[in-house]
C-alpha cells in the first residue's frame, strides 16, 4: 500500500483512454457538482438530475452520475473522444483519482495503481490534484462537510419517514438558485437546512 499527501511527488499521468469512465455508476455527485455541471451544460438542475443521475439504492441519499450503454460508462464521458464533457467542474471523485482519499482534513491520500498508462511522469500531488481549474482546493471544506453530512444521515436513513426523505432530496440537491454566483455559501445554508432537520 502506498499514501501520498499534497506534499509527496507520485507517478501520476493520462493518455486520454476511458478505463477511469468505464464500469462506473458510482460516480457520486454533491450539490456544488449538480449546480456547476447543469450550469456548464446550459439546462436546469431538474434537467440535470432527471437526464444524468440516478440515486445510488443502499447508500441514500447519494447521487451519482448514470453509466450508460453495455459498459456502463459514465455518461458524460465523450464515447469518440474519451474526453470528459465537464472536465472543467468534474465531480471530486474524478479530481483525485486514481488516489483515494483516506482522510480529507489532512490531505491523505490512497495511491491506487488502476491506470493502465505505462508513461506516467513524477508530479507533485498537488500540482495533479488542483490542476488548471483548482477544483480540490476550492472546494475540499465543504466537501468534508457534505460527507459528514451525509454520512449522519445514512446512520437515521431507515428511521426517516418517506416524506421527508424526499424533502431532504430536495433541500439538498434541487433547491438552488443555479444563476447565483456564490456556490458554497448556499450549499452550506442547504447542509444546516439538513442538520436541523436531524
Amino acid at each position: 500500500m502506498s499514501y501520498v499527501t499534497l506534499k509527496s511527488k507520485a507517478k501520476l499521468g493520462c493518455k486520454v483512454c476511458d478505463k477511469c469512465c468505464i464500469n462506473r455508476g458510482d460516480i457520486k455527485l454533491t450539490a456544488i457538482n449538480v449546480i456547476e455541471i447543469s450550469r456548464y451544460l446550459g439546462i436546469s438542475i431538474d434537467e440535470f438530475i432527471k437526464s444524468y443521475t440516478a440515486r445510488l439504492e443502499g447508500q441514500e441519499p447519494e447521487l451519482v452520475l448514470k453509466a450508460v450503454g453495455r459498459r456502463d460508462t459514465c455518461i458524460l464521458n465523450n464515447q469518440t473522444t474519451n474526453l470528459c464533457q465537464v472536465h472543467p467542474v468534474k465531480p471530486m471523485q474524478c479530481v483525485t483519482f486514481p488516489l483515494i482519499p483516506v482522510n480529507l482534513e489532512h490531505d491523505v491520500f490512497y495511491m491506487q495503481d488502476t491506470c493502465p498508462y505505462d508513461f506516467k511522469e513524477e508530479i507533485s500531488v498537488k500540482e495533479w490534484l488542483n490542476g488548471k481549474n483548482g477544483i480540490y482546493l476550492k472546494y475540499k471544506k465543504i466537501y468534508i462537510e457534505w460527507i459528514k453530512t451525509i454520512e449522519n444521515l445514512q446512520k437515521n436513513w431507515e428511521n426517516i419517514s418517506n416524506t421527508e426523505k424526499e424533502k431532504i432530496y430536495k433541500i439538498l440537491y434541487y433547491d438552488y438558485d443555479n444563476r447565483k454566483n456564490n456556490i458554497k455559501k448556499m450549499v452550506k445554508r442547504n447542509l444546516k437546512k439538513v442538520q436541523k432537520l436531524l
